[in-house]
């Protein structure tokens, strides 16, 4: 099946080094994604590196950091049985001298078994969930 993604951003004041901080230090990532427990790696924050990753009421679930770019982006891939893979990228984008902005992507591989139903109840819950994420973020960067 064809992967399906949403793209969020928002225009932010804060510059990547300070936004960097809020993606890569996990006191400061618990203050915006609120529901997160534990992300662990089993490694140097870089590309291929494997770790744990664990949300409110929900198992913990192995990570790949499939991408990661110092004070621009990194992409976490899990794969969930019964789902597929799943990528969400955190990045921080220029969009003129000194204006920044927060982009949020996920992306799902269905499983073939996933009907479109399934698809978009799954996607529209995680998607909400970026979105409210990215808005607190972005209040707590700009103070």
């Amino acid at each position: 099946m064809t992967p399906i993604s949403i793209t969020f951003t928002v225009p932010t004041s804060a510059n990547p080094e300070k936004v960097w901080q809020y993606y890569t230090n996990m006191p400061l990532r618990k203050l915006w994604e609120t529901d997160l427990e534990e992300f662990s790696l089993q490694g140097e924050l870089k590309t291929g590196v494997k770790g744990l990753f664990k949300l409110q009421n929900m198992p913990p679930m192995e990570v790949t950091l499939s991408k990661v770019i110092v004070n621009q982006e990194f992409t976490e891939e899990f794969n969930i049985d019964n789902i597929g893979k799943i990528y969400f990228s955190h990045q921080i984008i220029t969009v003129a001298p000194n204006q920044y902005a927060l982009k949020a992507e996920i992306a799902l591989q269905p499983d073939n078994q996933m009907d479109d139903k399934s698809c978009y109840d799954f996607i529209k819950q995680i998607s909400d969930d970026i979105i409210d994420k990215a808005y607190l973020l972005k209040n707590l960067i700009e103070r």
